[in-house]
């Protein structure tokens, strides 16, 4: 059966108006592997730090090299993500990111907390150390999305776009395994733009390990291609010069 002209370009159009599904990994060094020793410095991500003592870093091994606690190690490879803190601290590990709008997103990673004091602690101050130990034990670990540019110690809600995990260990006083965590961020990235990805820690009681690896942050894009663009228009134009021929 031959197609006629109008037959062929609705053809065209629909395959133009196809969406083309695009994914993409939006975290660097997910996995804490790119560079060679136990480093402060770790590729692709940011660290910040406030109070007495505390330390981010990408640790190999099972003993923390701030803190001596014992961990579990890597979940897999030779290195994890560790913020390891000794009261009155916080440590922020972070990246910043950037995307188009997108169809979907998740976000994986593994994560251990050791809270080396006998209970956690969620404090109305968020990431503040400093308030009174005493009258305002804070103890305890979140992982948030936030707004590009916003303070790594913040909890604003002008600041985080969605709040991830707010909690302590499971289990104290102890080397924890690690816990296997997904978190659905399309909403929160529908619209594309620059964010900010979260672990932070803060304590004013005792010692306190978070642990993190394998981050992955997986988004699908569903945006028509170049080439399907230009199929489209040039199906538009044959469609134009059809209805002109038939009008003549």
């Amino acid at each position: 059966m031959k197609l006629n002209a109008l037959a062929i370009t609705g053809l065209l159009v629909l395959a133009a108006l196809s969406p083309t599904t695009n994914a993409a990994e939006l975290i660097q060094n997910g996995g804490f592997e790119t560079h060679g020793l136990d480093n402060y410095d770790i590729t692709g991500w940011q660290s910040a730090e406030q109070g007495i003592f505390g330390s981010v870093l990408a640790q190999s091994g099972t003993t923390t090299e701030v803190t001596g606690n014992t961990t579990v190690g890597a979940y897999q490879g030779n290195y994890y993500g560790l913020l390891d803190n000794n009261g009155l601290s916080g440590s922020a590990l972070f990246q910043t990111f950037s995307t188009g709008a997108v169809a979907s997103a998740t976000l994986t990673f593994q994560m251990f907390v050791n809270n080396q004091n006998s209970t956690t602690n969620i404090n109305a101050a968020g990431l503040d150390y400093s308030v009174d130990a005493t009258d305002n034990p804070n103890q305890h670990v979140r992982v948030d999305l936030l707004k590009a540019g916003a303070d790594p110690f913040s909890i604003d809600s002008a600041d985080v776009v969605q709040s991830l995990y707010i909690g302590g260990a499971n289990g104290v006083l102890a080397a924890n395994n690690y816990v296997n965590y997904s978190f659905d961020l399309s909403t929160g990235l529908a619209a594309g733009g620059s964010f900010v990805l979260r672990f932070a820690t803060v304590a004013n009681q005792s010692s306190l390990q978070l642990g993190v690896d394998n981050v992955s942050l997986n988004a699908i894009s569903a945006v028509p291609e170049a080439d399907s663009t230009a199929m489209l228009l040039a199906g538009l134009g044959l469609m134009a010069t059809v209805m002109r021929r038939r009008h003549n």
